[in-house]
C-alpha cells in the first residue's frame, strides 16, 4: 500500500492536465463524444486516486498523517538567498477540498456530456474543464505559498475561458473580463503577503512559515492576514470584490456548476482554513474575516429575495452560504466551515443542475416569471430541486442542517453572539428566497412561459443529479456525532487548534428555534408567491422603487464602481489618447525620426566628394582628439596613447 501511495500525489494532479493536452491536441481527429469520455475519466482518474489517499491516510495515526503523501521534485526556482520546491502536500485538509473537486468535479464533467450536446465548441469545452481542475488540485494540493499563488491564478485564468465561454456573446465576455479584474485584485494581495513572510522567514513553504509565527511580530502578521484574506475575499465573493459572481451566470450552467458548488469560489475558504496559524495569532485578521463572512451571508440573502433569474438566485445563494464558510473560519471554528464546505457542494451542485434542466428543457429561459406549473413535467428537476432547497435551507436530517448548524452552535460557543445572530437571520432569509424559487418555478399556477416545457434529460444529465440528490439527503451524516468518517479527517486537519470543534453537536435550543425561523420563511414565501388564481403571475416590475429597487439593483455597488473607478479610467484614457498620447508616447518616435532624417541630411551635404574637405575632416579630428588627451583626460591618459 505504501509503495502504491507513493505514487499517487503526481498522479492525483496530472490526470486533469493529461486530460487537457489529449483533447486539447486530439480533438481534430477524435468525435466529439471523445472529449468528453477523455475529460470525464481523467477527473474520476483523481478521484479515484483521492479516495485510495485518504483511505491510506486517514488510517494513519494522527502525528503521521500531515506528511504521509508528502511528495518533494526538488528546487523549482532558486534565486539565492530563495528556494521554491515543487511539493505537493496531501494531509486531511488537503484530502478534503480534493474530494470535492474531484469528485463533484466528475459529476459535473459527466452532466456537461448531456447538457452541452449542441455547443459548437464542445471539445474546448471539456479541454478547458479539465484545466479547471487541475489549477484547482494545484491550489489545494501545494506545499508552499508560491505554487497555491500558480494555482490560484490558474483557477481564474480558466473560469474566465469558461466564463466567456461563448464568446459571440458579449455579456459573456464582459463578465468574464470582470471576474478576471476582480480576481487579479485578490492575486495581488496573496502577492503583498507572499513578500512580508519572505522577509521575515526567508521561505514560502508552509512547514517554515507556519512553524515560525512567532517570529514575525504582531504587526507583520495581522497585515500578512489581511493581505491573504484580500485574495480570499476576491475569490470567494465576499464584499466588496463580490460584484463578478452573479454577472458570472452568463457562462453555461455546468461552469456555474463547477464554479459556485465544488471549487473556485471555496478557494479563500480554504486558503484561511489552510493559514489558520496565522490567524491565530492576528486576532484583528481574523475578526476582519468574520465580521466581512457574516455581512457578506446576510447581504447576498436579502438581494436573493427579489430576483427573478433563476441563476441569479443561486449565485447570490452560494455568495450568502461561502459567507457562512468565512464567519466559520474567522472565529476559528475551521472543522465548521470545512464541513460546510463539504455539505455545500452536495445542495449547490445539485441546485444548479436541476435548474439546468429547467432551462434545458425550456431552450434558455431563466426568468422564473415565464415557468410555473413545472413540477408535473419535469419531475426530476422538481425533486431535485426540493431536496436542494430543503438542504439549503437547514432542515433535518438533509445535509445543510447539520453543518449550518455546527457553524451556528461554534458562534455561540466562542462568544460571538452578534455574529450568531446574523447567521440565524440569514437562515430565515435563505429559507424564504428557496422557497420562493421553488414555488414560482415548480407551481404558482399553469405555465407562463413560451416555449412548450418537455422532460427529455439524458442518463449523463439524470445519473449525476441522482447521485448528488442522495448525497444532499444524506450527507450531512459524514460528520455528525457518533459517525467516524469525516469528523477524525476534520480534527486532524486542525489538531494545532487550541479549540477544537467537533460538527455535529447539538444545541438543542439553538436547534429548534433556528428551525422555527427557517419554517417562518418557506411560509412567508408561500404566502406571498402561492398564486390563488390558477394562471396568475407575478407582475413585471417595470418601475421599481425603494426597498425593491434597491435589492433588485444589488445595493448599486455596480452602479458605484461604475462611477468611481470605469468612468475616470475612461476619462483618463480620454485623455491620454487625445493630448499626451500624440505629443509624448506617439511624439517621441517622430522626433527621434525626423532628428535621425536631419542628421543625415547634414551628413549627406559634408559628404561632396571634394579632397580638400575631407583632409580638412581629418585634420579637425586629430586636433580634437590631442585637445582632449592633453587638457580634458589629463596627461596619464595621453601618455598611454603615446
Amino acid at each position: 500500500m505504501a509503495a502504491l501511495a507513493a505514487g499517487l500525489p503526481l498522479t492525483i494532479l496530472l490526470l486533469p492536465l493529461l486530460g487537457w493536452a489529449v483533447i486539447a491536441l486530439a480533438a481534430p481527429y477524435v468525435h466529439r463524444s471523445g472529449a468528453a469520455i477523455v475529460g470525464c475519466l481523467s477527473v474520476f482518474g483523481s478521484f479515484a486516486g483521492s479516495l485510495i489517499a485518504a483511505f491510506y491516510v486517514w488510517h494513519l495515526p494522527a502525528q503521521q498523517q500531515a506528511l504521509a503523501l508528502s511528495k518533494s521534485l526538488g528546487p523549482w526556482v532558486h534565486v539565492p538567498p530563495l528556494t521554491v520546491t515543487f511539493g505537493l502536500l496531501i494531509d486531511p485538509l488537503a484530502l478534503v477540498w480534493m474530494l470535492i473537486v474531484s469528485g463533484v468535479g466528475f459529476l459535473i464533467h459527466l452532466y456537461s456530456a448531456g447538457y452541452m450536446g449542441g455547443a459548437k465548441n464542445y471539445r474546448t469545452f471539456f479541454a478547458y474543464m479539465n484545466l479547471f481542475v487541475f489549477m484547482m488540485l494545484l491550489l489545494v494540493m501545494a506545499d508552499n505559498f508560491l505554487w497555491l499563488l500558480v494555482g490560484w491564478g490558474g483557477v481564474g485564468l480558466a473560469s474566465y475561458l469558461l466564463i466567456g465561454f461563448d464568446y459571440d456573446r458579449p455579456a459573456a465576455v464582459a463578465a468574464a473580463r470582470k471576474a478576471l479584474i476582480m480576481n487579479v485584485i485578490g492575486d495581488a494581495g496573496i502577492m503583498i503577503a507572499i513578500f512580508l513572510m519572505y522577509a521575515h522567514v526567508h521561505s514560502l513553504a508552509y512547514a517554515n512559515v507556519f512553524g515560525n509565527v512567532t517570529a514575525f511580530g504582531q504587526t507583520a502578521l495581522t497585515w500578512i492576514g489581511i493581505w491573504l484574506f484580500l485574495g480570499a475575499v476576491a475569490k470567494s465573493a465576499q464584499l466588496p470584490l463580490h460584484t463578478w459572481l452573479a454577472d458570472a451566470m452568463e457562462g453555461p450552467t455546468p461552469v456555474s456548476a463547477l464554479i459556485h458548488a465544488a471549487t473556485m469560489v471555496t478557494a479563500g475558504v480554504y486558503l484561511v482554513a489552510r493559514a489558520h496559524p496565522i490567524y491565530e495569532h492576528a486576532p484583528l485578521a481574523a475578526a476582519i474575516v468574520a465580521v466581512t463572512g457574516a455581512l457578506t451571508a446576510i447581504f447576498a440573502a436579502t438581494i436573493g429575495c427579489v430576483q427573478y433569474d433563476i441563476k441569479r438566485v443561486l449565485a447570490y445563494s452560494t455568495m450568502s452560504q461561502i459567507g457562512y464558510m468565512v464567519l466559520a473560519v474567522g472565529i476559528g471554528a475551521y472543522a465548521a466551515g470545512a464541513f460546510h464546505f463539504v455539505t455545500h457542494a452536495f445542495f449547490k451542485a445539485l441546485l444548479f443542475m436541476a435548474a439546468g434542466i429547467v432551462i434545458h428543457n425550456l431552450r434558455g429561459e431563466q426568468d422564473v416569471r415565464k415557468m410555473g406549473g413545472l413540477a408535473a413535467a419535469m419531475p426530476l428537476a422538481f425533486w431535485a430541486f426540493l431536496i436542494g432547497t430543503l438542504a439549503i435551507s437547514g432542515v433535518p436530517p438533509f445535509a445543510g442542517f447539520f453543518s449550518k448548524d455546527a457553524i451556528l452552535d461554534q458562534a455561540l460557543k466562542l462568544h460571538h453572539p452578534l455574529l450568531a445572530a446574523v447567521g440565524i437571520v440569514t437562515a430565515l432569509l435563505t429559507a424564504f428566497y428557496m422557497f420562493r424559487l421553488l414555488l414560482l418555478t415548480f407551481f404558482s399556477g399553469r405555465y407562463r412561459g413560451e416555449h412548450e416545457p418537455h422532460a427529455a434529460t439524458g442518463a449523463t444529465m439524470s445519473v449525476p443529479v441522482l447521485v448528488l440528490c442522495v448525497l444532499s439527503a444524506g450527507g450531512g451524516w459524514l460528520a455528525a456525532a457518533g459517525h467516524d468518517v469525516l469528523s477524525p479527517a476534520l480534527a486532524a486537519a486542525f489538531s494545532d487548534v487550541p479549540r477544537p470543534s467537533r460538527p455535529g453537536e447539538f444545541n438543542v435550543l439553538l436547534t429548534v428555534g433556528t428551525l422555527i425561523l427557517v419554517a417562518l420563511g418557506a411560509l412567508l414565501a408561500s404566502f406571498a408567491y402561492r398564486q390563488r388564481e390558477a394562471g396568475a403571475a407575478p407582475p413585471l416590475p417595470s418601475n421599481e422603487r425603494g426597498l425593491r429597487a434597491l435589492l433588485g439593483n444589488a445595493y448599486y455597488f455596480d452602479r458605484i464602481y461604475h462611477w468611481l473607478f470605469e468612468r475616470p479610467a475612461y476619462w483618463l484614457a480620454h485623455d491620454f489618447a487625445g493630448s499626451l498620447d500624440p505629443k509624448t508616447f506617439s511624439g517621441l518616435p517622430q522626433i527621434v525620426a525626423r532628428g535621425t532624417a536631419r542628421l543625415g541630411d547634414v551628413s549627406r551635404a559634408w559628404e561632396s566628394g571634394y579632397l580638400r574637405r575631407y583632409g580638412l575632416t581629418i585634420a579637425l579630428s586629430v586636433l580634437l582628439l590631442l585637445a582632449y588627451y592633453l587638457y580634458i583626460a589629463g596627461p596619464g591618459a595621453a601618455a598611454q596613447v603615446r
